[in-house]
């Protein structure tokens, strides 16, 4: 697993590429297949929190809560920053590198017993008291929903060589190979253009 010791706030919004949270919440790592230029868009528990609302797990309301929470109980927010971090490596290593599931479990498990279900206009859903817990037991939840999926023989990774976003591929064909065609997928094209321009030019001089 990749040493996560380098930070940097997202000016954009979260990507949201990758057709499930739990994929979205291993691509606030940027660059992970290249250590020295990896940088982690999650630089504290405030962004957890952005990450939390711009996915639908956190409304704005709760978010104000958990920002004043946060504000008051500073140790406690960064120990849960900590945590969420750890949850979102150990569901990359179970997806992606053939790792162990339990500690996934264990945090679904910690989330489902503080936690109680409530009717909602549609039929059930968790409710949570709106601690700074919050956050990190709505993505225990999400990870083993991605996990249960029926469909993750399309987990699939960036093919550019340093990105590592990871996405579910559901192209027509399967055969998505760029987390974003217009980002790696087209500085990749024009690299492998000038790499053929450079070989063709090669071969006429010698």
């Amino acid at each position: 697993m990749v040493v996560l010791d380098s930070f940097r706030r997202r000016e954009r919004p979260f990507a949201q590429i990758a057709g499930a949270v739990g994929l979205d919440l291993m691509n606030t790592v940027s660059e992970r297949l290249a250590p020295e230029l990896c940088v982690d868009y999650l630089v504290d528990y405030d962004e957890v929190v952005r990450f939390g609302v711009e996915t639908g797990l956190v409304d704005d309301e709760q978010a104000a809560v958990l920002r004043a929470l946060a504000s008051r109980h500073p140790d406690v927010a960064a120990a849960e920053w900590t945590l969420v971090r750890e949850l979102r490596e150990d569901l990359y290593a179970a997806c992606y590198e053939g790792g162990p599931t339990e500690p996934v479990v264990r945090e679904h498990a910690e989330a489902v017993a503080a936690g109680t279900l409530a009717r909602a206009d549609y039929g059930w859903e968790w409710s949570f008291a709106v601690d700074l817990a919050l956050p990190r037991r709505r993505l225990a939840l999400a990870a083993v929903d991605l996990l249960l999926r029926d469909d993750l023989d399309r987990l699939a990774q960036c093919a550019d060589a340093e990105c590592g976003w990871v996405f579910l591929d559901s192209s027509p064909r399967h055969n998505r190979r760029w987390c974003v065609a217009a980002d790696c997928g087209n500085r990749n094209r024009v690299r492998d253009f000038y790499a053929r321009k450079q070989a063709a030019t090669a071969g006429v001089v010698e």
